[in-house]
Parts: structure tokens; sequence; C-alpha cells
């Protein structure tokens, strides 16, 4: 396979592909970098056209031979070396990776998701008592209620100064 098609792809492509090697799924991919699951799809599926081999774990071999027998040809991150992303074992095989042959671990921390204040479907379920949800329950419809109290002021206070002015 010439070099000129290895030249073509982008950092993200190589870094996908780097993992996919490592026996990352895609959802496990798409995390490590940061970038939604269709993204990281798509690098693959981009990466596997450029270098117009049958199927993504051909393209992650095929980079992966590159670059070891190119080591000037490596970008940051390469094949083989502890990489600082995740440092979770790669998850059972699915539809979209091949069968795991190793443990992946660098003992790096693993980092934390890039939007971890917003809820998940898949997180953990609500873990405040029925007093404090009651609570927040009764704190939100004050707050609410106060609210609208004073919209309702202020709006009165404006008309009544809106007539004065009028008169």
């Amino acid at each position: 396979m010439s070099p000129d098609r290895f030249a073509k792809l982008t950092t993200r492509q190589r870094e996908c592909l780097r993992l996919y090697h490592q026996r990352y799924r895609v959802k496990e991919i798409a995390r490590a970098l940061a970038i939604s699951e269709n993204t990281a799809s798509g690098y693959l599926t981009e990466a596997t056209a450029l270098l117009g081999v049958g199927g993504r774990p051909a393209a992650a071999a095929a980079l992966a031979a590159y670059e070891a027998a190119h080591p000037d040809a490596r970008g940051r991150f390469s094949v083989g070396d502890p990489t600082p992303l995740p440092t979770a074992e790669p998850s059972p095989p699915g539809d979209d990776a091949p069968a795991p042959a190793a443990t992946v671990g660098t003992g790096a921390p693993t980092h934390a998701p890039a939007a971890s204040w917003l809820p998940f479907r898949k997180g953990d379920g609500n873990d405040l008592t029925v007093a404090q949800r009651l609570f927040w329950l009764g704190a939100i419809i004050f707050g609410l209620v106060t609210g609208f109290g004073l919209f309702a002021l202020f709006v009165r206070t404006l008309s009544d100064v809106v007539a004065q002015l009028a008169r």
C-alpha cells in the first residue's frame, strides 16, 4: 500500500484507527476522543475508504503495520505506546468490534465526560430520599409562585406609571 494513502489520513482518523486496532468499540472511541459515536464511525468509514481496504479491522491493521515500519510517520499517540486515553478495558465484542486480544490499561487517570453535569439516559437513578424530593418540589413551587407574583406586581406598577405619564 502506498505511503500517500496514509498521508491523506487526518489526525482524528488516525486516532480512531489506533484505538480500533487496540480493540476499542466505536462507542468507547467516541467517549475517549470526546466526539459523538456518529462522528467516530464516520472517521473510521472515511479512513477505510481512503486506504482502500476491505473493512475497519483491515484499515486499523494497515495503519499499525505502516506506523511500525515507519516510526517517523507516527503521530503524537502511536499503536503500542501508552496513550493518555481511557484506562478501562475494552467492552466485549459487538457488531462494530473484533474480538478482544489483551487488556488495555495505561495507569493514566480516567477522563471525566465532557459534560458530566448533564443527565444521561443510562445514568444512575434518582438518589434523593422521599423527604428531599418533597422539599425540592415545595421549594420549586414556592419559587414559581413568588416569581409570578413579582412579575404581576411589576406589570401593574409599570401600567400605573404609564397611566400617570399619559395624563
